[in-house]
């Protein structure tokens, strides 16, 4: 019995000193001093939430602080990630986060959203791929902890990271019902699917769709139409759309970032998202027992909703998802204003025309007054349906023309014979020039292509040149430009679009495209989405929208820096002159 109180006491004593507040200290990388072992700090007991001037003004003042010191300098990287949220102000995301979160919580007060926000966006800016890795490193350097808003060794453990992307699954918090599984409960754990057998449902599905519309995307635009006055879904993409509009794209439209918004421009491009999970999935019956490796019955996977697809781009078939995002390019910056997300056996076919009736939906809901003038899609998106339904919008269609189609197309107006790109042909099968376009944009003027204008005195004249037709004879001869022949655009919009694809501005608006594909690099590689870093599409989804969200920021810093060397300059000019 003595021997049992003596052996309580030391392990009590030991337990005590273990948990005593002069830890060992070490030196990391970075040169910080930090401790290895780390108490319970109790929180307060009313969640403090600062607000984001109150936020700007510590941050300000303590990286002042840490620039002076000669010893354990801030890291450029800390310091440049820094600069981001100290302009991002996430205050008009608090009611969307506080209604996740329960009114009155019974245990131990929750980090406060705005906070936990900030973190996850300065861990994707700082490149972190692995959200245990970021929770250590939070945890560990006092100063990362300071940068996100929390103070030194009270920051949040892993799993409140992962709970709070469940939060935005779930929604406004609601009392545990038995009756009501939530989102994120039902994406966890292990899915028993046949992959084959979806895929032969897909098809069958599509074969029934056939009968009803002549294409898929026909099909998807008569239904995108006929729920055009319908509102969108409280569901997780409804949420982060209304957290990049509060947070990112209503203040770049303050900064004038986005141009006329009664002539939006919108480039639109998708991306491949492989996924974490495994593609082979486990076995659910003991066939390997049996010597059977590849039998045809149901298996487990951790991604419930992957697909196999096919990524043009590196041509390979991948496992995971696919994102199409739509951007405002700029000379200077390429802002994006919405993403969506879908299998990988989606295409883009079907994800371009849904994420822009998303998109205006949602600057409807936030009463933003936009009219979007044109859309601008690679040879991707080239399909009928696609063109009727944004003409339907009122919105010009600047698409490639995609030559793997295959479809010659049929003549219209008082043209016989066209060829490939829909151009008229002449009697001598040579491609006719366009003259005009036709009141009301409905028709395409093409003439004989050896008779052109030129000016002398300052007079237009027209010119034959018989020796280039193939004939050496002229096409009704007793006028100036006849042969002439029209093409209807209205019967195929998608030959014939509004601007054409030989001219230059439909050759400008292509090149500003090019600024999707910059947003996706970073997507992909900067901020390290490529490297398969999730298991499900609502993670995929959350960090495409922090990231976008960042590219605002970015835009930000980059426009201030801009102002502030002008005004350095300027200075120093009135210095000279003086």
């Amino acid at each position: 019995m003595g021997q049992t109180h003596v052996w309580l006491a030391r392990r009590r004593a030991a337990v005590k000193k273990s948990s005593d507040l002069s830890c060992r200290h070490s030196a990391r990388y970075d040169g910080a001093i930090v401790t290895q072992q780390f108490p319970l700090l109790p929180k307060e007991k009313t969640t403090m939430a600062p607000s984001h001037a109150q936020y700007r003004t510590a941050l300000s003042s303590k990286l002042q602080g840490w620039l002076r010191r000669q010893a354990r300098r801030l890291p450029a990287a800390w310091h440049e990630a820094a600069l981001v949220p100290r302009r991002l102000d996430l205050d008009p995301a608090r009611p969307l986060l506080r209604a996740l979160y329960a009114p009155g919580p019974r245990g131990r007060p929750p980090y406060d959203p705005v906070c936990v926000l900030r973190a996850f966006l300065l861990m994707l800016l700082l490149h972190y791929k692995s959200l245990p890795q970021w929770a250590d490193d939070l945890r560990t350097h006092p100063r990362l902890a300071q940068i996100a808003g929390f103070p030194p060794f009270q920051t949040p453990a892993v799993g409140t990271f992962y709970t709070f992307i469940d939060r935005l699954e779930d929604g406004p918090y609601a009392p545990p019902c038995p009756h009501r599984v939530r989102p994120s409960r039902q994406r966890k754990g292990r899915h028993r699917r046949h992959l084959k057998q979806e895929q032969a449902d897909r098809h069958a599905a599509q074969a029934r769709d056939a009968a009803q519309a002549d294409t898929v995307t026909e099909r998807l635009a008569q239904e995108l139409l006929a729920a055009a006055d319908q509102p969108r879904p409280q569901e997780l993409l409804t949420r982060l759309e209304d957290l990049l509009f509060t947070c990112g794209v209503l203040p770049s439209v303050q900064r004038g970032l986005l141009g006329n918004l009664q002539a939006l421009v919108l480039c639109g491009d998708g991306a491949a998202l492989p996924t974490g999970a495994s593609p082979h999935g486990r076995p659910t019956r003991a066939c390997r027992a049996h010597g059977i490796w590849r039998c045809d019955h149901d298996r487990f996977y951790r991604d419930a909703t992957a697909t196999w697809g096919y990524d043009a781009y590196r041509d390979t078939y991948f496992f995971g998802h696919r994102y199409f995002q739509h951007c405002v390019v700029t000379p200077d910056h390429t802002l994006p204003v919405h993403v969506g997300l879908a299998p990988a056996h989606v295409t883009d076919f079907t994800m371009g025309p849904t994420s822009l009736d998303r998109f205006l939906k949602t600057c409807a809901a936030h009463a933003l007054p936009v009219t979007v003038r044109a859309v601008v899609y690679d040879s991707g998106l080239d399909a009928h349906g696609i063109s009727h339904f944004v003409q339907a919008k009122a919105i010009t269609p600047v698409i490639a023309l995609n030559p793997r189609r295959g479809e010659h197309p049929a003549p219209t107006g008082t043209a016989t014979h066209v060829n490939e790109q829909g151009v008229p042909l002449c009697p001598a099968e040579l491609p006719m020039r366009r003259h005009s376009l036709g009141a009301g944009g409905r028709r395409i003027y093409y003439n004989c292509p050896v008779k052109r204008p030129t000016r002398r005195g300052g007079r237009v004249h027209w010119v034959a040149h018989v020796t280039e037709c193939p004939h050496q004879v002229l096409g009704q001869p007793q006028t100036q430009m006849g042969p002439v022949v029209y093409i209807r655009t209205t019967e195929d919009p998608r030959l014939y679009p509004p601007i054409p694809r030989d001219s230059a501005p439909f050759k400008q608006l292509m090149a500003a495209r090019t600024g999707c594909e910059r947003s996706n690099s970073f997507k992909k590689v900067a901020s390290r989405l490529g490297e398969r870093p999730c298991r499900s599409a609502p993670q995929f989804l959350v960090r495409l929208y922090l990231i976008s969200l960042l590219e605002h920021a970015h835009a930000w810093l980059a426009e201030d820096r801009k102002q502030r060397d002008e005004h350095i300059n300027d200075r120093a000019r009135l210095r000279g002159a003086a």
